[in-house]
């Protein structure tokens, strides 16, 4: 029987059965209720987790405001960034729905890449995904128009309007939730001329 974990792992990379049978006694379940928590500022190394039902969002919090910067839905792999360097996370990581989630720990893992070279290589790969999808939203937030971004986020995950909350979305396109509104009846107005065209 496939190990949901090992399964998504090897998108980035070939595991064998010696690498797989090294990782399998050290990968976790959990269900997590809506509004729990995988991770929390200041808390150190957590893990590296692969949702097999629901949605997370990473944010932090600045001001009392809760800033949102990043959403995880299934079969997506999930970590802080404060994972890599062994620090105390500087975000928090939020279950947006009643959740399945398998993971590893951040030491278990760090420790299995010093012995094996294919998850060796398949963390690398991790940390090279995440660099790139870190510099796509810093360019994004640098140089797209908020309308600009809310069509990328409708074109690359719609579904996240089904099931996110409107603050949400508006945090993490950097807007306030009423020039969302206002995007959003813009967007939906040019779509319908569009399609009567």
């Amino acid at each position: 029987m496939s190990n949901f974990f090992i399964e998504n792992l090897r998108k980035y990379g070939p595991i064998s059965k010696e690498t797989e049978t090294l990782l399998t006694p050290h990968i976790r379940h959990c269900i997590k209720k809506k509004g729990d928590h995988l991770l929390k500022k200041g808390q150190v190394n957590g893990g590296v987790y692969i949702l097999e039902k629901g949605i997370l969002r990473f944010y932090y919090v600045k001001d009392q405001k809760e800033i949102t910067t990043w959403f995880c839905q299934e079969n997506m792999v999930a970590f802080s960034s404060a994972f890599f360097f062994h620090m105390p996370s500087f975000e928090n990581i939020q279950l947006l729905e009643d959740s399945s989630i398998f993971y590893i720990s951040g030491d278990v893992l760090n420790r299995l890449y010093k012995e094996n070279e294919q998850i060796n290589t398949i963390g690398r790969k991790l940390s090279e995904e995440y660099c790139m999808e870190f510099e796509h939203r810093v360019a994004s937030l640098q140089t797209k128009t908020a309308l600009e971004r809310y069509k990328s986020l409708m074109e690359q995950s719609p579904e996240i309007f089904q099931r996110v909350a409107l603050g949400d979305i508006a945090s993490y396109l950097a807007i306030s939730q009423e020039t969302l509104s206002r995007i959003r009846k813009q967007y939906i107005s040019r779509s319908s001329i569009n399609f009567m065209r």
